[in-house]
């Protein structure tokens, strides 16, 4: 089995993620440590990232996205050769592409 890379997220991916926890736990108390184990846990079966299908290919860059089981949230994210990045923590309400131009 192959190590795991580490997790990294872009700026504007990490300011969703975090305001997705404030949130929930605005809407009920508890409900935003689910929502970080949630996302924890769909971290970790990122890897290995080929059972994740391509969603797009921009410039040479696979870009992949995973959804979350318990939220309506999606994860877009580029395995790269060192680490795993992720692009976007949106809900599946907002625009699908919103986030292609990060790196």
């Amino acid at each position: 089995m192959t190590p795991a890379k580490p997790v990294r997220f872009v700026p504007e991916a990490r300011h969703e993620y975090l305001a997705a926890i404030d949130w929930y736990e605005d809407q009920r108390s508890g409900l935003g440590e689910a929502f970080v184990l949630a996302v924890d846990e769909l971290l970790e079966r990122l890897q290995p990232t080929g059972q994740w299908p391509i969603i797009e290919v921009r410039g040479g860059r696979e870009i992949r996205r995973a959804v979350l089981r318990r939220f309506p949230y999606r994860v877009a994210f580029e395995e790269l050769e060192d680490e795993i990045r992720v692009l976007a923590v949106a809900h599946k309400s907002r625009d699908p592409g919103f986030w292609l131009g990060r790196t």
